[in-house]
């Protein structure tokens, strides 16, 4: 955990490549969908969740991912929870599988909740392939870290806010295999850097004891690289670099049971 927030306020630690570019992309999206949790037994919980997110202004769905939560509650105010989610971005078609394993810290103060969540995510990519001899990262092994509050100012309404960041953990290895089949290919690595910090700020409104909606402003900075085994039609490689800082307006309903 303490890796991650550190991650926050380092800058990109330095690789060296023959050639490096960065692109920003800006724009407003929207978060939407919907969750179902509850209790199986005294110790365990469940939560699924589809999640749909829309860029380009909010006019072009982009993203859906589909999870599935398993909670165990080692105590009152501290759970373990393993996570299974698939992603699939449609302007794209590729396919991403995230396997999450989280410890999850509560602590109330009368109508005041401090959460803390820390953990490991190892994320493949199903659907990488060359594109214009673009090289994508092989599978990621991630630190994440959480850091929310909430108040229930009363029996329906619940401010809240949270910020949370990923910091790659394993240098992404990238295969790149030079012009002509009968060459070997050969491994670069990218290195170690922050891929993503994000925040929420918003309130939920919970309709009754089942049923609760959010509403809320997410703020997301996402950073990642990939080589390019060719620069301007020469046979050099380098770091491409992406930059996108979005603003997402977000609205999502949880069924309890």
């Amino acid at each position: 955990m303490c890796a991650a927030i550190v991650a926050v306020v380092c800058s990109i630690l330095p690789a060296s490549a023959q050639y490096y570019r960065t692109t920003h992309v800006e724009d407003l999206q929207m978060h939407s969908g919907f969750q179902v949790s509850g209790k199986l037994a005294d110790r365990w919980g469940v939560v699924w969740g589809e999640e749909l997110y829309f860029g380009n202004n909010i006019s072009q769905f982009q993203k859906l991912y589909s999870r599935v939560m398993l909670h165990y509650y080692l105590k009152p105010n501290l759970t373990l929870s393993p996570m299974v989610m698939h992603i699939i971005n449609t302007p794209s078609k590729e396919h991403t599988m995230v396997y999450d394993m989280n410890v999850i810290y509560t602590h109330r103060i009368d109508r005041l909740a401090i959460t803390l969540r820390g953990g490991t995510r190892v994320q493949d990519n199903l659907s990488a392939v060359e594109v214009d001899r673009v090289v994508k990262p092989a599978t990621e092994l991630l630190a994440r870290a959480h850091v929310a509050v909430a108040y229930r100012a009363s029996e329906q309404l619940e401010p809240f806010a949270n910020i949370e960041s990923f910091l790659i953990l394993n240098p992404a290895t990238c295969k790149m295999m030079p012009d002509g089949a009968n060459r070997n290919p050969y491994t670069y690595t990218v290195g170690y850097y922050p891929t993503r910090l994000r925040s929420n700020v918003g309130f939920k409104w919970h309709i009754n004891s089942n049923n609760i909606l959010s509403f809320y402003w997410r703020y997301d900075h996402t950073q990642s690289k990939h080589l390019n085994l060719s620069i301007v039609g020469k046979e050099l490689y380098g770091i491409i670099t992406a930059k996108r800082t979005n603003n997402f307006v977000g609205v999502f309903y949880d069924y309890k049971f």
